[in-house]
């Protein structure tokens, strides 16, 4: 038994040093310019939970379906509540929209990635009346 808490401590050295200077992040997001609606920002959340907004319109869905075309090129469906469907593929990393009104898809260019910074909100001391 000793032996193997001397061989542990090296290994929680490494990971209480590392996971401190990891960064920390609350989603991921995709800019992209699309022809029908110009500025158009994916965001990607934990739980499955994306994300799509333009102008003052904000739509979103729940989790992706991923699956390849007949020769292979895997890609992935986001379908939002609106009827609107984006479409990635990640091997040559193509964004593609198709309307909910529409059948044809249309290409859209990425126009930066991000990541969202994680907000730190401060903490209630109960001290203060939270209601007024």
């Amino acid at each position: 038994m000793q032996k193997l808490k001397m061989s542990l401590s090296p290994v929680l050295l490494f990971i209480s040093l590392v996971f401190p200077f990891s960064a920390a992040y609350a989603g991921e997001a995709v800019r992209l310019d699309c022809l029908t609606r110009q500025n158009v920002l994916i965001s990607f959340f934990k739980y499955h939970l994306t994300t799509m907004q333009w102008g003052k319109h904000f739509q979103i869905a729940s989790g992706a379906h991923k699956d390849h075309t007949q020769s292979g090129v895997r890609y992935q469906t986001y379908s939002f509540r609106n009827g609107d469907d984006v479409v990635y593929f990640p091997e040559n990393e193509r964004w593609f929209i198709i309307y909910a009104d529409q059948k044809k898809p249309e290409r859209c260019r990425v126009e930066e990635s991000f990541t969202y910074p994680v907000v730190s909100l401060p903490r209630y001391s109960g001290k203060e009346d939270a209601l007024s």
